[in-house]
């Protein structure tokens, strides 16, 4: 039997997920509450949302920070994990969530989590398009806020701890599924570089856009092991020096065509 002395909330956002989902929940067997909030699945998901817990709803909205706030809203624990559908707790991170629930200092009011990709039965480091390695996903009820950016960022007022255990996710089944979240990764990206540095006057050079490529490609395949890891390891860094030459070629593009 597991002691607490808080109680935990996991939200999870559905749509179509139904390849993934049956892992994700199952996952967060040990949670006090657990809330599925469907975005309008076509598939199998709903069923199999219904089959882990009773609490499973339907937003009409397609703006997914209102999702996402409206989800959070929804748990009743003292603290609220969210997770998504291609995403699972392994046992050692339920542990050590259990651990600090035991005694969580006063003054954090969230804990981020270190997210490592599953791709092709192998584990890599640093998620496809993500720009950190470590997500917030661990929050204190009533002191967090969704962000209005393209994300729909989680974050919370006051500080916040660090958990150690990893979070593990597999999103891409094929090479293909793992290049199309790749455009859309670059896209989301550009958007988010013009919104925290503004209208940057002179679009990115040819010269900038290489530089910055290579010097991914030193972070990609030396920093974080790409070529360690084989073909998956090299197929995965090759995506993400795509998705870095993509965003900003984006960007370039957006800039220009700014008034």
């Amino acid at each position: 039997m597991t002691y607490k002395s808080q109680t935990v909330s996991a939200i999870v956002i559905t749509e179509n997920n139904a390849d993934s989902l049956e892992r994700a929940l199952s996952s967060l067997h040990w949670v006090d509450e657990l809330v599925v909030v469907d975005r309008g699945s076509s598939d199998n998901t709903l069923a199999i949302a219904r089959g882990f817990t009773d609490k499973v709803y339907f937003h009409p909205s397609r703006h997914f920070n209102i999702v996402k706030r409206d989800a959070l809203a929804m748990g009743r624990s003292d603290w609220l994990l969210y997770i998504e559908p291609d995403e699972w707790i392994e046992e050692m991170l339920r542990h050590e969530i259990d651990g600090v629930m035991l005694n969580t200092p006063a003054h954090l009011n969230g804990f981020t989590l270190p997210r490592v990709l599953h791709f092709q039965s192998q584990t890599l480091k640093t998620p496809v398009g993500e720009e950190k390695a470590r997500c917030l996903r661990l929050v204190r009820k009533d002191h967090w806020e969704i962000g209005n950016d393209w994300a729909a960022t989680l974050k919370v007022g006051g500080d916040t701890g660090k958990l150690d255990r990893n979070l593990a996710y597999a999103p891409y089944k094929t090479v293909e599924t793992l290049f199309a979240d790749i455009n859309r990764h670059s896209t989301m990206a550009a958007y988010r570089h013009l919104e925290t540095h503004g209208n940057i006057g002179t679009p990115p050079s040819a010269f900038q856009m290489i530089w910055r490529t290579k010097l991914a490609a030193y972070h990609q395949f030396l920093l974080k092991g790409g070529f360690f890891k084989g073909v998956t390891g090299v197929t995965v860094a090759m995506a993400n020096l795509i998705g870095v030459f993509l965003m900003w070629a984006k960007v370039r593009a957006l800039v220009q065509r700014q008034p």
